[in-house]
């Protein structure tokens, strides 16, 4: 069943990539095909300036009329220079009016030939005095104006009117004959059956990706297996060297910790280091199976993007099309694919910097084992403002693309922004405080940290908020802002603070000499040396009161292993004061109650 959910998964995601590379291509081929309005931009606005596909040469202004079949450049046309378009002369007709209306022309003489059983003809006639090409079939009896020949098109051209008339009928013929070749019974056929054709071969070329894209899953998914597999098997090998080591320094304590301290700390830094090389050496597969899985799916894009664009110039009822899908929706391919290239590659450098930051080989075991923690918050975030950076220039590249003022934009966002700022100043004081804490790492995910009143495990830390998980199992969110005082209880190394007070008819110094036995049984021993950077200290007598004596004890241990060592120090000192008739002093409890009394 679950099997049978992900392949169903997968065949619905797959038909709605395809459903909206489709839908991008055609809806803005329409978009742009149809006679809508442009955006306003700064030239749009400008009545003295010519507008967009208008030329200016001085006193004329030149058009491109263009073939209403497939938008391949016919010819082009001129007329007098409008300087001012809001209040245009008198008799004069802008030249983009004018191709607007040859192109309209044209697009009705599209709509004849389709229909006409033989081929239209495009011939020369006089109208008001002024040369003109029509167009003549066996529909109508009415021949249809296409182009009027103005002085202005001979001027440009340095012909005659009947020359250049002669020159654009022979134009004009020619593409008749190929609109009416291309609509015959046998090439439509043969079009369509070529488009058919391509669409299977997408459906066959998605398929293929698809099931490449499912081999890297599997692939992705047998790399952690093995990646936790192997973890255990170092933490397993750990435990059975410091075992063997244990087993050669029973005779004497003292020697036995001269001697192997620095073969330990040595020793577990590089099964540290083992194990960081390794982890990272599984993000840099993954990070290659991620940025394979990441080509395929804009391969997937790419394909569909170009079959549909051959099938939009083969078939001729597409054809108009085609060229609009060439322009737009390829530029914005080519920079959402730039994108998240450029992204990925990014958080790839950051994952390689990390690595080379974690795995230095000065640095202490207790420091590496810190930066290990510091990283993945520093990592995540630059990975974050990498996304967010990246993703915005894309967003207004884009706008770029459509035409859209996008300095109007940002100039209209940095007012936003200044109005909002001035009424969340909090935000920017979180933001700061959040990116002060990463720089002088006062804590990271992981540690447990003291905040005023507020105690817990880090879970969760970014530039705007702290999360902390206390003894209750509640989650608590500390804006950045109010984080003024810390007090973090793993930083390096942690520290049990034991302190008992003992009856005065003990003897000091049996006392303490219990207590550093039960320290040297504690540090020798395997299961609690890893957790030991040091001998416990016996600190001796810490004060002397009418309850008895206080005796103290300092614990050093490494990071969230002081609760747990303190827990199992506590237990054996009451179990070897019981021992040994150690009297606890028990004034205490009588004094207070008669206090309450």
């Amino acid at each position: 069943m679950f099997l049978f959910n992900r392949f169903l998964y997968s065949i619905i995601r797959f038909v709605l990539v395809s459903v909206m590379t489709i839908a991008m291509v055609l809806g803005w081929s329409a978009i742009a095909h149809s006679q809508l309005p442009l955006l306003p931009t700064a030239a749009s606005n400008d009545p003295h300036k010519p507008p967009s596909g208008v030329t200016r040469l001085g006193m004329y202004e030149i058009a491109s009329v263009h073939s209403p079949l497939d938008r391949n450049l016919l010819f082009e046309i001129v007329s007098p220079t409008v300087f001012n378009r809001s209040q245009p002369p008198d008799g004069s007709l802008p030249v983009e009016v004018r191709a607007e209306e040859i192109t309209q022309r044209l697009m009705r003489a599209l709509d004849r030939t389709n229909k006409a059983k033989q081929t239209p003809l495009v011939s020369i006639a006089i109208l008001n005095k002024g040369l003109i090409l029509q167009l003549s079939d066996d529909q109508t009896t009415r021949p249809l104006r296409l182009v009027t020949v103005t002085d202005p098109d001979a001027d440009y051209y340095g012909k005659t009117l009947e020359e250049l008339a002669q020159d654009w009928q022979k134009i004009l013929q020619a593409e008749v004959e190929r609109i009416n070749r291309l609509f015959s019974h046998k090439v439509l056929l043969q079009r369509i059956w070529q488009a058919l054709q391509i669409s299977i071969g997408l459906v066959l070329g998605s398929v293929m990706l698809w099931l490449l894209r499912r081999t890297l899953i599997r692939k992705q998914t047998a790399l952690q297996v093995r990646h936790q597999e192997h973890i255990a098997a170092v933490k397993q090998d750990v435990v059975k060297r410091s075992e063997a080591e244990t087993s050669t320094t029973i005779h004497t304590i003292e020697t036995s910790e001269n001697k192997t301290e620095p073969d330990t700390i040595a020793d577990g830094r590089s099964h540290f280091l083992e194990m960081i090389q390794h982890q990272f050496s599984l993000k840099r597969q993954l990070g290659i199976y991620s940025l394979l899985t990441l080509l395929l799916f804009w391969a997937f894009i790419l394909m569909w993007y170009i079959g549909i664009v051959v099938i939009m110039y083969r078939v001729p009822y597409l054809m108009r099309w085609w060229t609009q899908a060439v322009a737009r929706p390829l530029a914005l391919l080519i920079i959402w694919f730039f994108i998240s290239l450029v992204i990925r590659i990014g958080k790839t450098l950051i994952d390689r910097l990390t690595d080379v930051w974690i795995t230095h080989p000065s640095l202490p075991l207790s420091e590496t084992q810190r930066i290990a923690l510091r990283a993945a918050t520093v990592s995540g975030a630059l990975k974050g403002l990498i996304t967010f950076v990246f993703i915005t220039l894309g967003i207004l590249q884009s706008l770029n693309i459509f035409n859209m003022p996008t300095s109007s934009i940002l100039a209209g966002g940095a007012v936003i922004g200044i109005a909002i700022s001035l009424g969340s100043q909090s935000l920017i004081k979180d933001l700061v405080n959040g990116c002060l804490i990463l720089m002088e790492d006062q804590f990271a995910v992981g540690d447990v940290i003291e905040i005023g009143d507020k105690s817990g495990l880090v879970e969760n830390l970014n530039l705007r908020v702290t999360q902390l998980r206390n003894n209750e199992g509640k989650l608590i969110t500390i804006p950045n802002s109010n984080i003024t005082n810390v007090s973090n209880l793993t930083r390096f190394w942690s520290r049990v603070d034991f302190s008992i007070v003992v009856a005065y008819e003990n003897d000091p110094k049996q006392v303490l000499e219990i207590l550093k036995q039960v320290c040297k049984q504690l540090y020798r021993e395997v299961e609690w040396r890893d957790r030991l950077p040091e001998l416990p200290q016996v600190l001796g007598i810490d004060d002397l009161s009418h309850m008895g004596m206080l005796v103290r004890v300092w614990i050093k241990t490494a990071p969230m292993e002081q609760w747990n060592v303190g827990r199992e120090f506590r237990l054996r000192v009451r179990q070897a004061f019981e021992a040994n008739n150690i009297q606890i002093e028990r004034k205490l409890r009588i004094v207070s109650r008669k206090r309450i009394i």
